[in-house]
């Protein structure tokens, strides 16, 4: 990303239309990240679910079950202290990458396992609580590399819409209230009585972009620059 076009740090970002992200600063301008990975367009190489512990780690919204983060550096800096957390320093190598990425999440927790010790050059059963400083970020940049951080298409936005779409995840657990608001349009404005998606205690929904182009599949990586029209943003240049 071009600092020199997209500036400070964005203040909120929430799940776009298709294969992408939308990120907003404090004045309503913003930027879109589409395609490429997911991680990459959420700022979170380390595919962080969203939640508390993600919250505490200055992320500023979600994506589906993922957690967004401000930049890149933030969110390896949540990967890192994820690993640190007593539920990961009491465990050997092996239980934590069989922690941090299950069976029941569709991984191949076994390959992961051997993609790590391989990748950092450490033992499967190595104590996490024994692990240098430079050790666990070798495991952070294995994870990273596993997860796939794949760049996409940038899209700056000069003026970004005040509604979002209520979307929530498909399962039995979904909140009674919260499965009539699927789909429909809120502003971020004017919340409803128990806020924005993923605002209440444990509320696993998110907010998806409304009105902007549907992005599909990936395109060359590039900065353009789309403008306010009469019938939304621009597509790509």
């Amino acid at each position: 990303m071009s600092k020199a076009v997209l500036g400070r740090k964005p203040v909120k970002a929430y799940g776009g239309n298709g294969r992408s992200a939308i990120y907003e600063y404090g004045d309503g301008t913003g930027f879109m990240r589409n395609s490429g990975s997911i991680t990459w367009r959420n700022f979170n190489p380390g595919a962080i679910n969203s939640g508390d512990f993600s919250k505490r780690h200055s992320s500023i919204g979600n994506n589906g079950r993922f957690a967004v983060f401000p930049d890149y550096e933030t969110g390896r800096n949540a990967t890192y202290d994820l690993l640190r957390a007593s539920s990961y320093n009491e465990l050997t190598l092996a239980q934590a990458i069989s922690r941090y990425a299950p069976k029941k999440d569709n991984n191949d927790t076994e390959a992961y396992i051997r993609h790590v010790v391989s990748f950092a050059g450490l033992g499967r059963d190595q104590s996490m609580a024994d692990l240098t400083e430079r050790e666990r970020w070798s495991i952070v940049d294995a994870i990273i590399e596993k997860e796939v951080y794949e760049a996409g298409d940038i899209v700056a936005l000069s003026n970004i819409k005040k509604k979002y779409k209520w979307r929530m995840p498909k399962d039995e657990s979904a909140r009674e209230n919260h499965k009539a608001r699927d789909g429909n349009i809120y502003s971020w404005d004017n919340p409803p009585e128990d806020g924005h998606p993923s605002e209440a205690p444990g509320c696993r929904c998110w907010a998806e972009a409304y009105e902007f182009p549907r992005v599909e599949k990936a395109s060359p990586p590039r900065l353009v620059v789309a403008t306010h029209r009469s019938a939304g943003h621009s597509s790509f240049l």
